[in-house]
């Protein structure tokens, strides 16, 4: 009788702990919010641009955690073209943690029209499971205004 009291609490106490441990790690994922990645600067090398010419943006990174990161960008102009760019992917940060200076140059499209024009990126990050397959970390779009104008 003393057996089974002893064997009936021993799996009492595993299941228990299975479902403490599972919602303790869950938890855990749920409050791990925090942005991998800041954004302190972000020029405009190329302020004023021809249709068909290169739109040069220049952005100080500080990646602060190995976290997959995916960036969707876009340009815009003030007439309802849109282009979408393709995307940054990457597993883990590209060259390491720490600040980075990353230059990136566009062609603006021959239909854009003169007038302000916009790139937008917005980045998602996963930093553990969850993030990864259900709720992304996300934070607001870059927006970089620039003016195309007459060629």
């Amino acid at each position: 009788m003393i057996a089974v009291r002893f064997f009936g609490y021993a799996c009492l106490g595993i299941i228990s702990a299975a479902i403490l441990s599972t919602a303790g790690i869950l938890a855990w994922f749920i409050a791990d919010r925090g942005l991998p990645v800041e954004v302190p600067e972000t020029t405009v090398l190329t302020p004023t641009v021809k249709p068909g010419g290169r739109l040069c943006i220049r952005q100080r990174v500080n990646y602060l955690r190995d976290c997959r990161g995916n960036v969707d960008r876009a340009m815009f102009d003030a007439h309802t073209h849109r282009v979408i760019l393709p995307s940054v992917k990457y597993e883990r940060p590209p060259q390491g943690l720490g600040q980075r200076v990353i230059t990136t140059c566009f062609t603006v499209p021959d239909e854009f029209e003169p007038g302000p024009g916009e790139y937008h990126a917005a980045p998602e990050y996963a930093c553990n499971p969850l993030q990864r397959y259900y709720w992304p970390i996300t934070r607001a779009q870059n927006v970089v205004r620039f003016e195309i104008v007459p060629r």
